[in-house]
């Protein structure tokens, strides 16, 4: 195969690839009417590859018909049983080649085809907030990836570079990844050409008719593209992309790419991409996903798409994506503490022994109980190792994982090697605690005295890990509050059994012992240290809904409720749908939803007084309206039994209920929420109050407790 200008490119394209990766150069025709994709695939085909493949088969989408217009190549359809784990069919194929080569060589692969998988919300997604598709080319958008199956899929191949030059209606645009070297019409076509140096794991192809802005950043590119027109928003995204890749390159390194794109979906998405961040358009016009959703998925660009994850060791991206993004901007508004605190709390509400799962089997998010421990078990490990080994060193052991793994699979062991080599520690049961195995520790304080000795007075005190499972090896913060002092003393106790005693001086008598109350441990919350909130009810392994029988609004009640029903078994959950007239009493034994204010257990499920008492007036005078006027939601503790929740919601506008029904999942951080009309719109939200935490013990004297003057400070954020 004679291709000699054309493999010189490949060549020189491919200089970051290893010597078995292969190149992709795509053209491509999308025929947006007929939902039709037309390929010409040239692969560089390395001869290390093709002495370690033999076989030298490829898998595509089974709706793609395959040719090859070389013939020196010959490509045969194999019968293999069906793949069963991707939702889009797929044919495998052997190459045979007519000529032996000792050296690279470049086939070509042609195949076209109809793509046009609708956009879906199953139970699972809508439980998640989002719908999905395999790929589709239709008259709103395009989409395609890796799940869509749409490039040739080399057997054990990982990654690959790439060209791909796109020719399509003169009203459209294309994103994917890399840079952009043409964008022009001709003939009345737009072409428009990516081209990709970096290792890739899959290919994107996202086709719109958007307007496109963009800012110079050195090196760096930055552009948005949104479907209507709108400087001011597009200015707001470009000039936090300059203030957040700023803020990445110095804690972790150089940006991986030449451009960064903010890129409008044509459906709800919040995807990350090499390069370019895909969002829906409600997603992208919310005020706050410009400090939340939007830089972790700008972050993404240095964790999982550039340094990829091994997925058969676990997916620990995202973990540290919201480590260094969601939690580190609350982080900086003085709120690590509360985030790291509802994120133990989602673990704690969601994951029990039935769905509990090591962290190295984590892959990715498809219901509440996997984000617990992908997302939450992840992040509060990072957050242990960033206090066990300080600022400096966690981020020097993070930029030195980039740095030697960027466009490479990693996994945990890793990332263990890189913390190792930066720390001087060894750190084998640490990963394996926390990577390898399942559970995690619940902590009770007991035994607190204070003997006054003639030098110091000695704090002794007794702490269980009360979980079922063998005993976890803790360093555990300890605050203590001294009398008179305006500083908390803090310092760390190291736990290796189930039940350990403890002794601290002081020269000055304490008057109160706080166990992790900054939320710095993996850990199990107990019921009485956290408030009563929606995940709860969410996250219940059985739970009982009971429908309001003489509400006017029952017919719209009962579609809510059978939707939750959907999603919650969806999620391996149980709800009972019941009506108030079938019932004589509350279940004792499991959370509860009483639905509508004429709900007869209405009254025993009212905000009791020790609740409703620590609210403001504002707050008190919002809920009077909106009982009498629109939506009130709230989950307290089930009277009949405190180890449960009870939840309740209530609409006056019957039209209200099912956005209620579809927007309560997505609140389940607090306790009470308010909301207005019949969309609805939110107008009221807050968390109650804990009523007591058992690893909080402030100390009497005589009977009489001495209130503390000292307040534990924030800890510095680990960047401004």
């Amino acid at each position: 195969m004679k291709y000699i200008s054309f493999c010189l490119l490949f060549l020189a394209f491919s200089v970051t690839a290893s010597s078995q990766d292969i190149v992709h150069k795509l053209s491509v025709n999308i025929n947006i009417h007929d939902h039709l994709i037309e390929v010409v695939d040239d692969i560089l085909i390395p001869n290390d590859y093709l002495l370690a493949n033999p076989d030298f088969l490829f898998s595509l989408n089974s709706n793609l018909k395959v040719h090859s217009p070389d013939e020196k190549t010959v490509i045969q359809e194999i019968t293999e049983k069906e793949n069963k784990e991707t939702r889009v069919p797929v044919k495998t194929y052997s190459i045979q080649l007519n000529e032996k080569s000792d050296r690279d060589i470049i086939i070509r692969i042609a195949y076209s085809g109809l793509i046009n998988d609708d956009i879906t919300t199953g139970a699972a997604e809508y439980a998640r907030g989002f719908s999905e598709t395999s790929g589709i080319i239709s008259e709103k958008g395009v989409y395609l990836a890796g799940s869509t199956k749409w490039i040739p899929e080399f057997r054990n191949v990982e990654l690959f570079s790439f060209f791909l030059e796109v020719t399509i209606d003169q009203e459209w645009s294309i994103i994917s990844q890399g840079s952009r070297t043409i964008n022009e019409i001709t003939e009345g076509k737009k072409r428009i050409r990516y081209e990709s140096p970096e290792p890739m794991d899959e290919i994107y192809l996202i086709g719109g008719k958007w307007t496109e802005y963009s800012i110079p950043g050195g090196r760096v590119l930055f552009q948005a593209f949104l479907r209507t027109p709108d400087e001011k928003l597009a200015n707001k995204y470009l000039n936090a992309t300059q203030g957040y890749l700023s803020m990445y390159e110095k804690m972790i390194g150089p940006y991986p790419f030449t451009k960064f794109a903010l890129v409008e979906n044509f459906w709800e998405t919040g995807y990350g991409m090499p390069s370019f961040t895909l969002l829906g358009p409600k997603v992208i016009r919310f005020p706050w996903i410009l400090y939340s959703s939007y830089p972790h998925e700008l972050l993404h660009n240095y964790w999982g798409n550039s340094v990829y994850v091994d997925y058969k060791t676990g997916n620990w991206c995202e973990g540290i994506t919201a480590y260094m993004a969601d939690h580190l901007l609350k982080e900086q508004q003085g709120q690590g503490a509360a985030y790291r605190q509802s994120t133990l709390q989602k673990y704690t509400d969601f994951v029990n022994t039935e769905n509990d799962f090591p962290l190295n089997e984590f892959l990715s998010r498809n219901n509440s109980a996997e984000e617990a421990v992908g997302y939450g078990k992840c992040l509060m490990m990072n957050n242990m190792l960033r206090t066990n080994f300080g600022d400096e060193l966690f981020l020097k052991a993070w930029s030195k994982f980039y740095h030697d793994y960027k466009f490479r699979k990693a996994g945990f062991s890793d990332i263990q090697t890189c913390f190792e080599a930066i720390t001087g520690s060894e750190l084998a049961s640490f990963f394996e605690q926390w990577t390898q195995r399942p559970g995690a520790p619940s902590l009770e304080l007991s035994a607190v005295s204070v003997n006054k000795t003639s030098s110091s007075y000695e704090l002794s005190f007794h702490v269980d890990q009360t979980q079922l499972e063998e005993a976890f090896e803790l360093d555990i913060p300890v605050y203590v509050y001294l009398e008179g002092e305006t500083e908390v003393k803090s310092t760390s106790i190291s736990m290796n059994n189930k039940a350990e005693d403890y002794l601290l001086k002081f020269d000055a008598k304490p008057i109160r012992i706080e166990v992790d109350p900054m939320f710095q441990l993996f850990r199990r919350l107990d019921r009485n240290e956290v408030p009563t909130t929606l995940t709860q009810l969410f996250g219940a392994k059985n739970a009982t809904l009971i429908l309001p029988s003489e509400s006017p609004s029952l017919a719209n009640y009962k579609k809510m409720a059978e939707i939750w029903k959907i999603t919650q078994e969806a999620q391996g959950k149980n709800l009972e749908i019941v009506l108030d007239n079938e019932l004589q009493e509350l279940p004792k034994n499991k959370s509860i939803w009483v639905l509508g204010f004429e709900n007869k257990f209405y009254e025993i499920a009212k905000i009791p007084y020790n609740y409703f008492n620590q609210l403001s007036a504002d707050e008190k005078s919002k809920m009077q309206i909106l009982m009498a006027e629109g939506s009130l939601v709230y989950a307290i503790q089930n009277p009949e039994n405190a180890e449960f929740t009870l939840g309740f919601a209530g609409s006056i506008q019957a039209e209200a209920i099912e956005g209620l029904g579809r927007k309560l999942p997505h609140y389940g951080k607090y306790s009470y929420l308010g909301f207005k009309g019949t969309e609805p719109e939110n107008t009221l939200k807050g968390v109650f109050p804990t009523l007591g935490s058992p690893l909080n013990y402030p100390i009497s004297y005589s009977g009489v407790i001495i209130p503390a003057l000292a307040k534990i400070k924030p800890r510095k954020a680990l960047t401004e």
